[in-house]
C-alpha cells in the first residue's frame, strides 16, 4: 500500500505490548525483556515530544495482564515522565491480534486516526506484519521492536502462543513481493 493510500494522521498512539507469561509474571515483577519494552515505550515518547507537531494529542496505551503487571508498567511510564491521565490500559487483550482488532475497533471511525507506534519485543515483528496487513487496514502503524535476551527455547514457546493468523491480504502482499523480486532479478540479474 502505498504511503498515499493512508488517511491523514492526527494525533498519535504509543501502544505497548507489555503481555508476558511465565515465572515473572506469577511473581508480580517486570522481567528484563518487559523493562526493554518500557525503556523503548520512554525513548518514543520522548521522540513524539519533541518532534511531532500533534504531540499534544498523544496517549499511551499499555497492553497487560489485569492487576500488577499493568499497574507496574504504568508506575515506570510516570516515572519516566508520561502524564499518567493520558495513560490507558488494556487488560483484555491477550494476543497481537486480538490488540490490533481493538484498536482498529477504537481508530477506524475517526475520520483521521492517530499514527500508531507499536512497542514489542523484536521477535514479535514477524507475527505483528502477518496479523497488521490483515486488519489494520488503511491506518498507519509503525513497530518498534525492543532487545529481548531470553533463551531461544523460551522465545519459540511465547511465539507459539501467539503464532500469526495469515489472511487473504498477506498473501496478496507475499505474491505481490515475490513478483516484485522475480522483475528485478530479470533486470538486474545476479
Amino acid at each position: 500500500m502505498s504511503s498515499s493510500e493512508y488517511r491523514f494522521t492526527d494525533g498519535n498512539l504509543l501502544v505497548l505490548y507489555a503481555v508476558h507469561r511465565g515465572k515473572a509474571a506469577a511473581a508480580g515483577v517486570l522481567p528484563d525483556y518487559v523493562q526493554e519494552r518500557v525503556k523503548l515505550a520512554l525513548e518514543t515518547y520522548g521522540m513524539i515530544m519533541k518532534s511531532r507537531p500533534d504531540r499534544h494529542k498523544t496517549m499511551v496505551m499499555v497492553v497487560a495482564d489485569e492487576g500488577g503487571p499493568a499497574e507496574i508498567v504504568k508506575q515506570e511510564l510516570v516515572k519516566g515522565g508520561v502524564r499518567p491521565d493520558i495513560i490507558a490500559v488494556d487488560t483484555q487483550s491477550k494476543s497481537i491480534a486480538q490488540t490490533l482488532n481493538y484498536l482498529y475497533d477504537m481508530v477506524s471511525k475517526k475520520p483521521n486516526p492517530p499514527f500508531i507506534y507499536f512497542i514489542a519485543s523484536v521477535w514479535l515483528h514477524e507475527t505483528f506484519n502477518a496479523t497488521v496487513i490483515s486488519i489494520m487496514k488503511d491506518i498507519r502503524v509503525q513497530f518498534y521492536g525492543a532487545l529481548d535476551h531470553r533463551p531461544v527455547h523460551e522465545v519459540e514457546a511465547e511465539k507459539a502462543t501467539d503464532a500469526p493468523k495469515k489472511g487473504k491480504e498477506y498473501y496478496k502482499r507475499k505474491i505481490t513481493n515475490k513478483a516484485v523480486d522475480t522483475v528485478l532479478n530479470i533486470i538486474f540479474p545476479g
